[in-house]
């Protein structure tokens, strides 16, 4: 992808959560402080019922606390507030309605988690967790819900919008991130596991404008139909993260994340987006050291694993692309290197006008042009190892 369309990202274990009914016990979310009285569980629209509300059960709660929130469309913005860790607990598949609205649910809080629900229409995200300059969220984990058809986002990649929302205003270098499905933004060590996420401008988007956001595991979710932007995307915006040749991993970067076992088809198509794509648009922007292994990926815009490098004085090194099953991509072709052009179907782009090393190995790639498609600046460890079917050209360096 160019500068100005670059956007702003084994399954971790998860802690058990046993609810026994009204009255029942509740299992400690990871993380709890022992020192706290035991959790509670809040209801909203459950019987018994004390809440009508998603906001009030969580003004309510304290930390530790799980709010359970039972089927229906609740119309909120729901936000776990810093120092509040809690568990936001779906049953029966309530529905959150973020039209018009900034975020279906924001997390602010570590040792957070968000499971079940429906989240549709936001603005801005899905779900976002996003942590502070210097406190990055810590341990939070998004799983079993569906994120779906946030239409009133920067659909269109302009740099800049109308929307209120402050993430939909972007820069000379990437557009706003609006219409994202799930955002993490400065968050460590947390789980997007067994999601559906279909119908919104992006998918899942990892980015570190004000800290690092590394140690995250993706994995296990189906990220479809998200047609303007990448099914997961791992993008740099911060120019701290990398200086004077070496990374700068507390100020920034993206790195030391895990892509597994997801199943990424047919996003971009409209727009510009890979399956997974791991990129930053200016010097200093920092993406290395990440995993994407065993996920199944075919029919995104831009090719199905795509690494974009376009300037000197960063660090996109270190990644590994391993084990994935790699159907057709680059449907739309990627004119961003030019005159380095690659207008065929492709199942990994690797581009960069600086030097990069990437390891691609054990990978299916089929019923492409070319299977992978890199720049003379690009070193491929393991390339020997992949395997091509229906592939015209298995290696092109363009």
């Amino acid at each position: 992808m160019s500068p100005s369309r670059i956007r702003s990202t084994a399954v971790a274990c998860i802690a058990a959560l046993v609810v026994s009914g009204a009255g029942g016990m509740v299992a400690a979310p990871a993380g709890a402080n022992p020192l706290l009285p035991p959790p509670t569980t809040l209801n909203v629209r459950c019987w018994p019922s004390g809440f009508s509300t998603i906001g009030a059960a969580v003004a309510s709660a304290r930390a530790g606390d799980v709010v359970r929130v039972c089927g229906g469309t609740y119309r909120e913005d729901v936000v776990l507030p810093p120092s509040k860790p809690l568990t936001l607990q779906g049953v029966g598949n309530p529905v959150i309605d973020a039209a018009g609205l900034d975020n279906g649910v924001t997390v602010l809080a570590s040792n957070s988690v968000v499971e079940g629900f429906t989240v549709e229409q936001a603005i801005g995200e899905g779900i976002l967790v996003q942590g502070a300059p210097g406190l990055p969220v810590r341990g939070v984990t998004i799983s079993g819900n569906s994120v779906q058809f946030n239409d009133q986002g920067n659909l269109t990649g302009a740099p800049l919008t109308d929307s209120s929302y402050p993430e939909c205003d972007g820069s000379t270098q990437a557009p706003g991130d609006c219409g994202e499905g799930i955002h993490l933004m400065v968050a460590d060590d947390s789980s997007v596991v067994g999601n559906v996420v279909t119908g919104n401008s992006g998918g899942v988007l990892l980015t570190d404008e004000f800290g690092p956001t590394s140690g995250d595991t993706i994995a296990s979710n189906d990220v479809f139909a998200n047609t303007l932007d990448c099914g997961i995307t791992l993008a740099g915006h911060n120019p701290t993260a990398f200086v004077d040749g070496r990374p700068q991993p507390t100020a920034g970067g993206v790195f030391s994340n895990r892509v597994l076992l997801n199943s990424v088809s047919d996003n971009g198509v409209a727009g510009q987006g890979a399956g997974v794509l791991m990129a930053t648009p200016f010097p200093g922007g920092a993406v290395y050291n990440n995993l994407v292994q065993a996920n199944t990926i075919w029919g995104n815009g831009l090719a199905g694993v795509t690494v974009h490098s376009h300037a000197p004085g960063q660090d996109v090194n270190g990644n590994f692309v391993e084990g994935n099953r790699i159907g057709t991509n680059n449907l739309d072709g990627d004119p961003d290197f030019y005159p380095s052009v690659d207008p065929a179907t492709t199942g990994v782009i690797v581009a960069s006008v600086a030097p990069l090393t990437i390891g691609i190995q054990n990978n299916i790639i089929t019923s492409n042009v070319f299977g992978i498609w890199t720049m003379p600046a690009v070193t491929l460890n393991g390339a020997g190892s992949n395997q091509f079917i229906q592939v015209t050209t298995p290696l092109f360096v363009g």
